[in-house]
């Protein structure tokens, strides 16, 4: 795996680079240009001060400046030497400087753009060397020389020999820059990672036991704020589920423990001595009443870890709420009727897509909780409203809700009531009808006592999303 520091200072070294060699390539092409129209300048000035100077002779009669430049020379000087020849405009030679062996090449375009009074410039190959001329119509100096053309053409070798060592030193510059850009990236990374280093550090020092600590380094540095705040917020959500996870665990502990220790004292009291048929099965009965409370304690226990572990609703399908209400509260009559309860429904015809295995056991848990409740005598009253969505009502006769019991409602095991502490419940009944309707994407809430507990259920008619999950603490 590429570290950030080394693809950073990579980059940087690429940039530096292209930069560097673009800049080098004009460069070249721009000094390369400018030695050529130098060149090309001195060679029209040299043409023009010996067309001047030929100017009142004629023919072969013309004569040149053999000085310095026009000197043939041998040794390291050489390449300063300039060479000159007179022409006749259809391009035959009339007489060359005495530095030349034979005669120069003469180009066709140069004999036109001669012959329309223009300066010619161009490159040639003289002998195997490259040289660079300029053809100068003798015109424009005399009437004398109307139909003679003067060429001067100069080695270009030292030329290209600057530029060849121009090259070498851009060249040179662009790999000395790039190491150096790769330094500079790798410093700067560093620089600029020193501050992750230590957020890095202080999460990794955080652990199961030290939730509550939260990350200091450069909170207050504005580029790295958002990521000190994201961190934060994920230990807080962190702490808060480890938090539930642990008090989830430790009343799932007390409530197992209270029936296995009921089982073992039972069959411990029972095996001490010889008991009659009736004591064993009265001995059996109660440790059944024990196991049905394990087996129900169970049962809710794997829903709420349903909930709490991102599982999607099984079978989505349109649900007649009114119809499920029904076989709800038959479920529940013998039950009402030995309490001397009656169950009252008023449910108009609303369907919406949802899990039917899921909502009847929300429904369920709500009216066992009414009918658990609920004065002896009395009435549990479900109303089922379409109000843009499934608004289901349950409300009691039995004695309500204290207020300091409100907040911790829906919280699990929360027995807070003592007639609910004497019954055989788990304290997991409205958590797993919150969760349930969390999960299609409703709510369930406690509106208040009148004078009997009154909950009200609600569900829209798009129904859950494709991945609907509750949250209950």
């Amino acid at each position: 795996m590429t570290s950030f520091r080394a693809a950073l200072a990579l980059r940087v070294a690429l940039g530096v680079f292209a930069l560097l060699v673009a800049s080098g390539v004009v460069s070249v092409i721009a000094l390369r240009t400018i030695l050529y129209r130098q060149l090309d300048g001195t060679l029209v000035h040299l043409a023009e001060v010996e067309a001047q100077a030929g100017a009142a002779t004629s023919g072969s009669e013309f004569k040149f400046h053999e000085g310095v430049l026009l000197a043939a020379r041998e040794g390291p000087s050489v390449e300063l030497i300039r060479y000159a020849q007179l022409w006749n405009q259809d391009g035959r030679p009339v007489v060359r400087s005495s530095n030349l062996s034979s005669d120069l090449v003469l180009p066709p375009s140069a004999l036109v753009a001669a012959a329309a009074g223009r300066v010619a410039t161009f490159s040639q190959s003289w002998r195997g060397r490259p040289l660079r001329s300029v053809v100068y119509p003798m015109q424009l100096v005399g009437a004398a020389h109307q139909v003679h053309l003067l060429q001067v053409a100069a080695p270009t070798e030292p030329l290209r020999q600057t530029l060849i060592r121009f090259s070498v030193l851009v060249m040179l510059l662009t790999v000395l820059g790039t190491i150096w850009a790769y330094a500079l990236g790798r410093k700067l990374a560093a620089v600029a990672l020193r501050p992750t280093g230590e957020i890095t550090a202080q999460a990794e020092s955080i652990s199961a036991g030290t939730l509550s600590e939260r990350i200091t380094a450069h909170a207050d540095a504005e580029e790295f704020t958002r990521l000190v705040t994201v961190l934060n917020l994920m230990l807080d959500r962190l702490d808060g589920a480890f938090q539930i996870q642990r008090q989830f665990t430790d009343d799932a502990s007390h409530e197992l423990r209270a029936p296995l220790t009921v089982l073992k004292g039972e069959l411990d009291v029972t095996l001490k001595r010889e008991r009659s048929t009736e004591e064993y099965r009265e001995t059996l009965v109660r440790c059944r009443e024990e196991v049905k409370r394990l087996s129900r304690l169970a049962s809710d226990l794997l829903v709420l870890a349903r909930s709490d572990s991102a599982v999607p609703l099984e079978h989505v399908a349109d649900v007649d709420i009114r119809g499920l209400i029904h076989r709800v509260v038959s479920r529940f009559d013998s039950a009402a009727a030995t309490r001397g309860v009656h169950l009252a429904i008023h449910a108009e015809q609303v369907t919406l897509p949802g899990d039917e295995r899921m909502l009847e056991q929300v429904v369920s848990n709500l009216v066992d909780n009414a009918v658990r409740y609920c004065r002896s005598g009395g009435e549990v009253r479900i109303e089922l409203a379409d109000e843009g969505g499934a608004v289901l009502t349950v409300r009691d006769d039995g004695p309500g809700i204290s207020p300091e019991h409100v907040p911790r409602l829906f919280v699990r095991f929360f027995r807070g009531d003592p007639a609910r502490q004497r019954s055989d419940g788990t304290g997991l009944g409205l958590a797993i009808a919150k969760a349930g309707a969390e999960a299609h994407g409703g709510h369930l809430e406690f509106v208040g006592n009148g004078p009997g507990a009154i909950f009200r259920l609600c569900l829209p008619l798009e129904g859950p999303a494709a991945r609907s999950t509750a949250r209950v603490t």
